[in-house]
C-alpha cells in the first residue's frame, strides 16, 4: 500500500510506502484509494495551529493520466471536518476508485 499527502513545506507530494517516505512527486495516481485521517494528528493540529501528516490517500500506484473526465475535486482541511471532503459542497468521502493528485496541488476523484 502506498501513503500520500501533500508536503506543505516543499509544495509536493509526498509518497510513502512501509512507513517511510520514498519520494516527492508533482502528480501521480492511485486506484483502490481509502481516505483516512489520523484523529489524534487532527486533535494536535487544533490544540496547536501546527499542521503534520496527518491524512492520506492509501491505495495502489497506477500510472499517471491526467484528471479523468468526471473526476470531482476532493480534499482534507483539519478545521473544517474530521474526514476528507468531496467538493463543492464539502461532502463526507471515504473511498473512491481513483485519486488523481496534479502539479497544482489539487487531488481529484473517480467514485
Amino acid at each position: 500500500m502506498t501513503d500520500v499527502y501533500r508536503n506543505l513545506t516543499r509544495q509536493v507530494w509526498s509518497v510513502r510506502e512501509g512507513g517511510r517516505v520514498v519520494a516527492h512527486l508533482h502528480e501521480l495516481a492511485l486506484r483502490d484509494v481509502r481516505l483516512v485521517v489520523q484523529p489524534g494528528g487532527r486533535a494536535a493540529c487544533l490544540r496547536t495551529g501546527q499542521r503534520s501528516a496527518q491524512a492520506v490517500a492509501r491505495g495502489t500506484r497506477t500510472d499517471f493520466a491526467g484528471v479523468p473526465e468526471g473526476a470531482v475535486e476532493i480534499g482534507y482541511s483539519p478545521w473544517m471536518a474530521p474526514y476528507f471532503t468531496f467538493r463543492p459542497g464539502f461532502r463526507k468521502a471515504l473511498a473512491c476508485r481513483v485519486a488523481v493528485f496534479t502539479s497544482n496541488g489539487t487531488a481529484w476523484a473517480l467514485l
